[in-house]
């Protein structure tokens, strides 16, 4: 499975309500099972981000519907990432 990372942001409202975050994200690995992934690390971060996850995905697809289901709660904003191994990097730069 490919490794992806998602960074989110929360937005205005969900900081109005930031009392409630950790009960709110206590939903979350259960969303990406259900759409295929498995989360793989968790981080609650300070800085550009305030969250970031490693993720497995069995297909971009998978993926994509899952930080859909992320942005649809209106609490964060989403971006995603997808991971290279160092061997898997330097094939893909030996293809140039």
């Amino acid at each position: 499975m490919a490794v992806y990372f998602i960074t989110e942001t929360n937005t205005r409202e969900a900081m109005l309500t930031v009392k409630e975050a950790p009960a709110r994200s206590g939903g979350v690995p259960d969303l990406a099972r259900k759409h295929g992934l498995e989360i793989l690390e968790w981080f609650f971060t300070t800085g550009e981000f305030d969250f970031i996850m490693k993720v497995e995905s069995p297909d971009e697809e998978s993926v994509a519907v899952f930080a859909m289901a992320l942005r649809r709660s209106g609490n964060v904003t989403v971006s995603v990432l997808k991971a290279y191994e160092p061997s898997a990097w330097a094939e893909l730069v030996g293809r140039l």
